[in-house]
């Protein structure tokens, strides 16, 4: 990709970015500060001390900490969706970015506080203070500088969470770098993502440090216990303020990018190549047609599925009928296909084997881990007298069903990941969208392939049931059934991936 396809990318990923992350920042600070502080206050020494609270908050606190944070972006699918209506985009990306940092801001602000000299709070104490003023006039104001160093390790740990968030199309620099860098495998995306990811947590880094050495000379120990707490006074309120309300500045940013209108059709697909046809819709056919084409790209064969049942996106371009039917039988949802657009055969492929007559017991197979596509792999194998499959199970069979392997190791990979793993297996069962992913061209690198005479796997653009009628669908469908569509699967996939047009999807 040239730099001037790669700036957008950047530029959105950063506001992006930026935008999760501030907001995020802004919660963890609301819910963790007040955390951390009863946390000390309700310690055994602390003024308002309550084992049974402590324990409490601190069991809270350390669940929440204990999670690693894709798991918990996962877990909290069902929660986002209910708190802001979608799991999709940096505004859900918020949800699970916020419950992960509270615990752990929380923790830091305990720290923070347990450095405060207990001669000042004995002194206030003394004089007659209550918690509130133990609290508002010693404990924060004397830790600010101990808090601004931990708030800005919280928003270095969130720029890494909103990273993991590109992994369900949260958007940010994270899914620029999975979508476009890893997925796409330009590493010039990759390599300009981690340096702009970089350059991002220095600037955090050095701002933070400055802020925090500030605040640290100003209440430098030099004064008398009550010549310090004559001077807690508007500076650090107005500093502590201004750390917790710099987010609020990004929700205009929020709200207009997630706008919609009548016009927008949003399609989840996988990057390549459903998400770079629909790119050439959008591009060249799609304002013509009067119609605002949004693509959300997704690296799994669930969330497109599930994300179009939920309304979240109009419609998908990922999969085909075997697996559709298999994921509503499961899953219990109604999508339906609207129309065929491409098939992409499955292949065979190997970095050390170079005919199929050259394969040895003891070799390493891959294949996908899914179910229709894992029995179409296994069928293939089967095919080729690789292995051997009980009688009538073909294309669902699973690898129970494999009666005689040939000596050879089957192992089940997540559909995306079986191309990474070439270098670390013998042979590998790679889906067509995702050869093409990894530079692997069916027609040219496969030891074997599917052929398309009858082949039941061609890729179509689904809807959920009752919005096949939808004037924007039917406009995408016939969009992706155009001449154009059709000359540029052929010029730019020479026969890797070809048009399926006409053919009912059914």
């Amino acid at each position: 990709m040239s730099w001037s396809e790669i700036e957008p990318l950047l530029t959105q990923g950063f506001w992006d970015t930026l935008y999760m992350v501030g907001w995020a920042t802004l919660f963890a600070v609301v819910g963790g500060l007040p955390l951390g502080v009863l946390l000390v206050l309700t310690d055994r020494d602390g003024p308002l001390r309550n084992a049974v609270v402590n324990k409490a908050v601190g069991a809270v606190v350390n669940v929440g900490r204990s999670l690693p944070f894709i798991i918990l972006l996962i877990a909290l699918i069902p929660f986002t969706r209910f708190v802001v209506g979608t799991f999709i985009g940096p505004t859900a990306a918020i949800v699970p970015l916020a419950v992960g940092a509270i615990p752990f801001f929380a923790r830091l602000v305990e720290t923070a506080l347990r450095e405060v000299d207990r001669g000042l709070v004995e002194a206030v104490q003394a004089m007659g203070g209550g918690t509130p003023t133990v609290v508002f006039k010693v404990l924060l104001p004397q830790s600010l500088s101990s808090l601004v160093a931990g708030l800005t390790t919280t928003v270095i740990v969130l720029i890494g969470y909103s990273a993991m968030a590109g992994a369900v199309a949260g958007g940010g620099l994270g899914a620029v770098a999975l979508q476009y860098g890893y997925q796409r495998f330009e590493t010039t995306v990759m390599l300009a993502t981690v340096v702009a990811l970089i350059v991002i947590v220095t600037l955090v880094q050095l701002l933070g440090d400055a802020i925090a050495r500030a605040l640290s000379r100003r209440g430098s120990a030099r004064e008398r216990p009550a010549g310090r707490l004559a001077r807690i006074g508007g500076r650090r309120t107005a500093a502590l303020a201004a750390v917790v309300l710099v987010p609020v500045g990004l929700l205009g940013y929020g709200l207009s990018s997630d706008g919609e209108n009548e016009r927008t059709v949003t399609v989840a697909a996988s990057p390549a190549p459903h998400a770079e046809i629909l790119e050439y819709v959008r591009d060249n056919l799609a304002e013509d047609a009067g119609i605002d084409l949004r693509i959300r790209e997704f690296n799994d064969y669930v969330v497109p599925n599930t994300a179009t049942e939920s309304g979240e996106v109009d419609a998908n371009f990922f999969q085909h009928k075997p697996y559709l039917d298999d994921f509503n039988k499961k899953e219990g949802t109604e999508i339906v296909p609207v129309v065929n657009v491409e098939l992409e055969p499955l292949g065979i492929y190997s970095r050390t084997v170079d005919d199929l007559e050259d394969v040895r017991r003891g070799q390493t197979v891959a294949v996908p881990n899914d179910t229709t596509n894992g029995g179409r792999a296994l069928q293939l194998l089967a095919e080729h007298d690789l292995i051997t499959l009980k009688p009538g199970r073909g294309d669902e069979a699973r690898l129970s069903d494999v009666r005689d392997a040939r000596g050879l190791k089957l192992r089940e990979l997540e559909a995306a990941s079986v191309p990474r793993a070439l270098d670390d297996v013998d042979l590998a069962v790679v889906n067509g969208n995702y050869a093409l992913e990894a530079d692997l061209n069916p027609a040219r690198d496969a030891l074997a392939a599917e052929t398309a005479k009858g082949n039941p796997y061609v890729n179509f653009l689904a809807v959920k049931n009752g919005r096949q009628d939808d004037p924007r669908v039917r406009k995408l469908a016939d969009l992706l059934t155009s001449d154009e569509v059709k000359r540029f699967i052929e010029r730019k996939y020479q026969g890797a991936i070809v048009p399926a047009f006409g053919a009912p999807a059914s």
